[in-house]
């Protein structure tokens, strides 16, 4: 006869479930804000090309609380674009491309590892599950013999 689980060995099961499941959805959270930041450097990287050689573009300017006025553009051959750390930098159009185009591939790289980090937390919550189920299993079968 297989020996038991304890009370407190479910108990270690459902503490490390839980542990697990919570940093699952951690990295869900992680996973979705990265994707939201490549398609912002796709989308900002296009609008680049777009209003490179353009002369007076009609744009739509975000003025904040989800509100936008319409301008012109005066220079669209030059973009400031965000280095991180609150810094900013006046560049070409071109480089400015270059730069987002850069970002968008470490986001994307850093994208499959978050992706496989969550299939690994994922495996391990299924592996929980299944070693729980086992030992209330065994549990319910020692109880039927007693």
């Amino acid at each position: 006869m297989t020996e038991q689980p304890t009370e407190e060995d479910m108990q270690k099961l459902a503490a490390q479930h839980d542990a697990y499941q919570e940093r699952a959805e951690a990295v869900a959270a992680q996973i979705d804000a990265i994707q939201t930041s490549i398609f912002e450097c796709e989308h900002a990287s296009n609008t680049v090309d777009s209003l490179k050689d353009a002369d007076d573009a009609d744009a739509l300017v975000p003025i904040g609380a989800g509100s936008f006025i319409h301008a012109k553009t005066t220079k669209s051959d030059r973009a400031i674009v965000n280095l991180g750390a609150g810094v900013a930098a006046e560049m070409s159009a071109d480089a400015a491309r270059d730069c987002l185009t850069d970002r968008k591939e470490k986001l994307t790289k850093i994208l499959a590892e978050m992706n496989t980090t969550l299939e690994d937390l994922m495996k391990r919550v299924q592996a929980i599950q299944t070693e729980a189920n086992k030992q209330v299993q065994a549990r319910q079968a020692d109880q039927a013999y007693s």
